[in-house]
């Protein structure tokens, strides 16, 4: 059983131009089919979802010009990622918490499913932090609404294992992680090149970054049963290729081997 005042790193977004060729891209290399897809008229978008064991890979793109999705990628020239997302066991106490530190809400919804609290990304740095509870949802393997019903199905580790967590880089790395910590309810401990926040599921990881000005979700950690034959399958699509990982959409995913 999850801790009663549980937060997980459950769900990444990324943003795309193209969602198709994101689609077959990452389907390739991921060896995932999506489990989940709709249209969001109301936000000028349409999403793709993949079930990475009990958390979960977004990717949006829009279908209408001079969204916010547009907005980020030409702010950034594609690069970062657009959401970290957080499933908690209760919203109203991040709610309060990220208001102590000064972060207020740009969206709220509550209904018999789920919660949702998405914070400005103004004022949280680097990537808009979205906090969610899902009734029926305490277990990781139990209801997430945003994919649908039947999620559980989608999930093989043939290929992917688990997403372990992400990296933000920043020119003040350690008030960063403060404010998130303070927001998450969790410490912030030194680490190697940074800092880092360590939740019930995922790490987050703060890289200082003294020579940039900007601030950025640029990394995803992430388990592969055999992370060289996903290196090759990710060139072979076309992404850049490092000895770490790939980059694609934004980010760069860096590989580890899958616990046997």
């Amino acid at each position: 059983m999850p801790a009663s005042n549980y937060v997980r790193l459950r769900q990444i977004c990324l943003a795309a131009a193209d969602i198709s060729h994101t689609e077959r891209v990452f389907s390739d290399i991921l060896g995932l089919d999506v489990c989940h897809r709709s249209r969001l008229p109301q936000f000028g978008l349409e999403n793709i979802m993949y079930a990475i064991n009990g958390c979960f890979l977004e990717i949006v793109a829009p279908i209408q010009p001079e969204t916010a999705v547009d907005r980020f990628l030409a702010r950034n020239n594609g690069r970062g990622g657009d959401m970290a997302i957080f499933d908690c066991a209760d919203v109203d106490h991040h709610k309060s918490l990220a208001a102590a530190a000064g972060v207020a809400p740009i969206f709220e919804r509550r209904n018999e499913k789920a919660d949702l609290l998405q914070l400005n990304p103004k004022q949280t740095g680097a990537t808009m932090m979205e906090f969610d509870h899902h009734n029926g949802g305490d277990d990781i393997m139990g209801n997430y609404h945003w994919a649908g019903d039947g999620w559980q199905d989608y999930v093989s580790k043939d290929v992917t294992g688990d997403i372990l967590g992400i990296e933000i880089c920043s020119p003040g790395a350690e008030s960063r992680a403060k404010l998130w910590g303070q927001i998450c309810d969790r410490p912030v401990k030194a680490a190697p090149g940074g800092f880092e926040i360590e939740l019930d599921y995922g790490l987050l990881h703060f890289k200082e970054t003294p020579d940039r000005t900007e601030e950025l979700f640029t990394a995803i950690d992430m388990t592969a049963k055999d992370p060289k034959k996903m290196r090759e399958k990710a060139k072979a699509t076309g992404c850049a290729v490092t000895d770490e990982g790939f980059d694609f959409c934004g980010v760069h995913f860096r590989l580890s081997p899958a616990a046997a």
